[in-house]
């Protein structure tokens, strides 16, 4: 279902007419995402997961705002090109920290194999 989401998020981002990121419902939406896919994953304590994500998900939509906001005034590139590279970085460091993630369990779950 997040999947999904995400794709949405992805799509609809380069229209025209999307709503800026800032604004309070695409704001809403982000925070919702992001309490969300916390609470998944620090499953110890789902609260503190959502906290966390609902304050990665504002300081993200700020920092992306005003970084492709200060990228296309500087650069001149095209919005939808910037647009692209974040989507890029985005992804990239969404695998990278999985990836992270799925090895520390498989650490753990060696270390209880062995104790």
């Amino acid at each position: 279902m997040l999947s999904v989401l995400a794709l949405g998020e992805l799509v609809l981002d380069k229209l025209p007419f999307a709503p800026n990121r800032t604004s309070p419902g695409a704001l809403s939406g982000r925070m919702i995402s992001g309490a969300l896919c916390g609470a998944a994953v620090v499953r110890e304590d789902e609260g503190a997961g959502a906290v966390l994500g609902i304050v990665g998900a504002l300081a993200g939509s700020f920092a992306g705002y005003f970084l492709r906001k200060g990228v296309r005034r500087v650069s001149g590139l095209p919005d939808t090109l910037i647009a692209l590279a974040e989507d890029a970085t985005a992804i990239g460091i969404g695998v990278a920290a999985a990836e992270s993630g799925s090895r520390e369990e498989g650490l753990k779950s060696r270390l209880r194999r062995v104790a």
